[in-house]
């Protein structure tokens, strides 16, 4: 259970001036299987490349993950001819249908746009598409392979290998195939999540049924950043929940890739800034020196939010009598945003605690510029006002 530091917390509320830092806020597995269709990839690799086929080691390992069926090759290949002789050829002679081989068919299909994809993969009864092609350039080999959900008709993830050799080709497509593992299991995931959500909105779940349905998701797929997030932000608002929080959002903040699209797309969706929150927490219990360290990592993983995360290291540092610290903490936020009011407002009273009047009273001028209403200004012209009455203090 968390213990609030009272004292401490007081103490933050008042320092905050008119920058507050606000506290609080507010079964996926292996037996679900979802059914993807992987198209022949274009290949411009010469014959003598030492694999036995692109598809076949996708499949193969799509399969080995045990999350997903395959369309058979067979009856892909003929939705596949189908559509091309249907659209490119629009002829009825049986000869000329019959003439046109399978590598014409495969090279025509890859030119075919995302609405005709999507098309033959829901005739295919497929959750998930998978197409793409093998280049080579030289001595060099590139896969560039597309991931398509069929449900949202759009591609979720295109991904890029590259090898140096023939040998090595196949490893490159395993690995690829293991990102296509990811990208196909970080879409269900999600969408469970989605839904265990929604029907606790809709009064279908109980709060305790949510997290175990969340729980259970978690233990069937463990350290699938969106399934902690969804569990830090239902523990959030819930102070008998507080170690519980802590655990989940160090999970998330560990777990968490910028790199990922999926992570970026959730976390910008999900309504809360879990680090902000998860510091914040740290702050209630007195652990500023945590808050702190969760800031600092925060800044350095997650590409957004910096001004917010500055500001607040900046009034934590003072709290800790880190005074050259909040100081560059407070210019980082204004080099990003210099009409930043509230950053400077806290750096002319970080300059002013360090008896540093003359930097004290530039920044607080500068801030009488960007006040936004009269009672800023008021308090802002005060300061301004107070310091300027003090010997050797002169009116810029």
């Amino acid at each position: 259970m968390i213990r609030i530091n009272f004292k401490l917390y007081q103490k933050l509320l008042t320092a905050l001036i008119i920058f507050p830092i606000v506290v609080g806020s507010v079964g996926y597995g292996k037996d679900i299987k979802s059914k993807v269709v992987i198209f022949p990839f274009k290949n411009s690799v010469d014959s003598n490349a030492p694999i036995k086929g692109i598809e076949d080691v996708i499949r193969s390992e799509l399969i080995r993950s045990g999350y997903f069926t395959i369309v058979e090759q067979e009856r892909t290949f003929e939705f596949m001819r189908e559509t091309v002789l249907n659209n490119f050829f629009k002829v009825d002679n049986v000869d000329v249908k019959t003439a046109v081989s399978k590598a014409s068919i495969v090279d025509l299909f890859a030119g075919v746009d995302l609405k005709m994809v999507v098309h033959v993969s829901e005739r295919l009864k497929a959750d998930f598409v998978v197409k793409g092609a093998l280049n080579q350039f030289g001595d060099n080999f590139r896969a560039d392979i597309e991931v398509v959900n069929v449900k949202l008709k759009e591609t979720v993830s295109a991904l890029v290998g590259e090898c140096e050799s023939k040998e090595k080709i196949s490893e490159m497509l395993e690995q690829l195939s293991q990102q296509i593992v990811n990208v196909c299991k970080g879409v269900n995931v999600q969408s469970e999540v989605d839904h265990i959500q929604s029907s606790y909105q809709q009064g279908k779940l109980t709060y305790e049924e949510t997290l175990d349905r969340l729980k259970r998701l978690s233990s069937g797929m463990p350290g699938v950043f969106i399934i902690h997030c969804a569990l830090f932000s239902n523990y959030l608002g819930h102070p008998e929940m507080g170690d519980n929080l802590i655990e989940e959002g160090e999970e998330v903040l560990n777990l968490f890739d910028a790199d990922n699209e999926e992570d970026m797309r959730y976390l910008s969706s999900l309504g809360i800034d879990p680090f902000y929150e998860l510091a914040n927490v740290y702050v209630v219990m007195g652990k500023l020196d945590r808050a702190i360290e969760i800031y600092r990592r925060a800044i350095q993983v997650y590409p957004m939010n910096h001004a917010k995360y500055f500001k607040q290291l900046g009034v934590l540092y003072k709290l800790e009598d880190e005074t050259e610290a909040s100081i560059d903490a407070f210019r980082q936020v204004l080099n990003m945003n210099p009409a930043d009011c509230e950053a400077r407002y806290n750096l002319a009273s970080v300059y002013e605690a360090k008896s540093d009047m003359l930097n004290a009273l530039e920044q607080y001028q500068a801030c009488l510029k960007y006040t936004k209403n009269a009672a800023e200004s008021s308090r802002v012209k005060e300061k301004i006002k107070q310091l300027q009455s003090n010997e050797g203090i002169n009116a810029k």
